[in-house]
C-alpha cells in the first residue's frame, strides 16, 4: 500500500465566481508594476499588500469589486492536490496532509471540510493507520486566525475559459515550520509539498525537507504557487526555490504553470525553463498554460524515461461537454491543484506496478499526466476545487471516462 504525505498550503477559500476583469472597478486595482501590490489577473496578492496599494480598509476594497456573499470551498494546493490522490485511490494508499490552522471559526471550517472529504484527524508522531475514509490529516493549531484566499473568478473571461484573481491572508501559516512535521512526515513512498510559498518557513527549507525525503527513499513532488512574496522582496527578479536556490536536484516531479516556471528559472520560454530545471536535477518538469497544452520533460534521471520536450493536450471530451452544456460550468478554481493531485495519483499507481513487474522500464511522464489532465479538467465541473463524493469511489468512476476517450483521442499522436 502507498504512502503519501504533502504538506504545504491548505485554507479555506472564499470564492465569489461573478466577477468581471473587464469592469471599472475592478480594472481600477491592477496592478501597475510588478510587486506594487495591485491585482494582477491569475496571480495571487496578499491582502496587506493589497489593502496599502487600495489605501483603505481591505474589506471595503473587496466590497468594491466582488458581488453577493461567497462560496466556501477548501483550498490549497496541498490540501486540494492531496484530497483527490486519497479520493481517486481509495485503500490502495494511505494519504496524510499536514498544515497549520488557527484558533478561530475559519479553521473548525477547514476540518469539516476535510472531514466532509473523509480524512480524519491523527495526533502527530503516530503512525499512520487504516481509516474508513480516504485520508488522514495533522493540523498544528497555533492561537491567531487560519489562512485565507479571496478568489476572484471570472468564468466569461479568455473566451470563456474563465481565470481567476488571488488575494490571500496568510495568518498561522506564517509560522508553520519544518519541526512541525515530525520524524513521521517522512516515512512515506512518496512526499508532496503544494504551493510552499505561501508557508514561508517550509518554503525557505525545502532543500533540507526533499533532501531528508530522499534520504528515506521517497519519491517527490514539488507542486508550485505564484511566488508573491518572491516578487514583492526583488520585482522583476528570479524566484529561489529554496535558501540557496538549490532544491532542484531533491525533485522527481516539479509542476508550474507558465508563470511560475518563468519566474523561477529564470528563462524567457516554456521549453527553456523546462531546460533549466532538468539540467539543474529535477527528474521530470510539467508546465502547464490552462487550457492550452501542457509541456513536459525529463532527463532520464530517476524513475522517469528521458523525454527531449512534447507537448499534450488537454482533455478535448471535457472541453466538449462544458460547451454543450455549460449549466455544468462551475469556475476554474483548483484545476492546477486536481491536475497536481491527478500526478501523484497516477505517479502512485505506476510505482505500485513496479514490483510486480521487475523489467518495467522507467516510467514514461506522459502516462503519470493523464490522470492529472483529466482531474484539472474536471474541477471545473465544480465551484472551488474539492468535490465532495456521495459514495467512496464516486470521483474515480467519474473521471474513468474521460480517462478512456483521452487515451483514445492521443493514441495515434503516440
Amino acid at each position: 500500500m502507498m504512502r503519501i504525505h504533502g504538506t504545504g498550503c491548505c485554507l479555506m477559500d472564499y470564492l465569489y465566481p461573478r466577477t468581471n476583469f473587464g469592469s471599472p472597478q475592478f480594472r481600477s486595482w491592477l496592478s501597475k508594476k510588478d510587486g506594487d501590490g495591485g491585482l494582477a489577473i491569475g496571480k495571487l496578492v496578499f491582502a496587506k499588500d493589497f489593502e496599502a496599494f487600495a489605501g483603505m480598509p481591505y474589506e471595503n476594497a473587496l466590497a468594491k469589486i466582488t458581488t453577493g456573499e461567497p462560496a466556501c470551498n477548501l483550498g490549497g494546493p496541498a490540501a486540494v492536490s492531496m484530497v483527490h490522490a486519497a479520493q481517486v485511490l481509495g485503500k490502495a494508499a494511505r494519504v496524510c496532509l499536514y498544515g497549520a490552522r488557527g484558533n478561530d471559526p475559519a479553521g473548525d471550517m477547514v476540518e469539516g471540510a476535510l472531514a466532509r472529504a473523509g480524512f480524519f484527524p491523527r495526533a502527530p508522531e503516530t503512525p499512520a493507520e487504516e481509516t474508513a475514509g480516504p485520508g488522514q490529516y495533522v493540523l498544528k493549531r497555533y492561537g491567531g486566525f487560519t489562512p485565507r484566499t479571496d478568489v476572484l473568478s471570472d468564468p466569461a473571461y479568455d473566451n470563456g475559459h474563465g481565470e481567476r484573481t488571488f488575494i490571500n491572508l496568510i495568518g498561522d501559516a506564517e509560522h508553520f515550520g519544518p519541526e512541525d512535521l515530525g520524524k513521521d512526515f517522512f516515512c512515506a513512498d512518496i512526499v508532496v509539498f503544494g504551493g510552499t510559498a505561501l508557508t514561508p518557513r517550509i518554503h525557505r527549507n525545502l532543500t533540507e525537507l526533499l533532501s531528508t525525503a530522499k534520504q528515506k527513499n521517497a519519491s517527490t513532488v514539488v507542486n508550485l504557487v505564484y511566488d508573491y512574496r518572491g516578487e514583492q522582496s526583488a520585482p522583476g527578479e528570479k524566484w529561489k526555490l529554496g535558501s540557496h536556490d538549490d532544491a532542484y536536484p531533491f525533485i522527481d516531479v516539479l509542476i508550474a504553470d507558465k508563470a511560475e516556471a518563468w519566474r523561477t528559472s529564470s528563462r524567457p520560454s516554456t521549453d527553456e525553463a523546462a531546460r533549466w530545471f532538468i539540467e539543474r536535477g529535477c527528474a521530470a518538469v510539467i508546465i502547464t498554460e490552462g487550457a492550452k497544452p501542457l509541456y513536459l520533460a525529463a532527463g532520464g534521471r530517476g524513475i522517469f524515461k528521458a523525454l527531449a520536450g512534447a507537448r499534450v493536450p488537454v482533455s478535448g471530451a471535457i472541453s466538449r461537454e462544458l460547451a454543450a452544456h455549460p449549466e455544468k460550468r462551475g469556475d476554474t478554481t483548483g484545476c492546477g491543484d486536481n491536475f497536481a493531485g491527478g500526478v501523484i495519483a497516477g505517479l502512485a499507481e505506476s510505482l505500485e506496478r513496479g514490483p510486480q513487474a521487475p523489467a518495467l522500464e522507467k516510467l514514461d511522464l506522459r502516462d503519470i499526466c493523464i490522470p492529472g489532465i483529466i482531474a484539472g479538467g474536471y474541477a471545473c465541473f465544480t465551484l472551488g476545487g474539492v468535490f465532495y463524493e456521495k459514495y467512496p469511489g464516486e470521483k474515480r468512476q467519474r473521471l474513468a471516462p474521460f480517462i478512456e476517450a483521452y487515451k483514445t483521442e492521443t493514441r495515434k499522436g503516440r
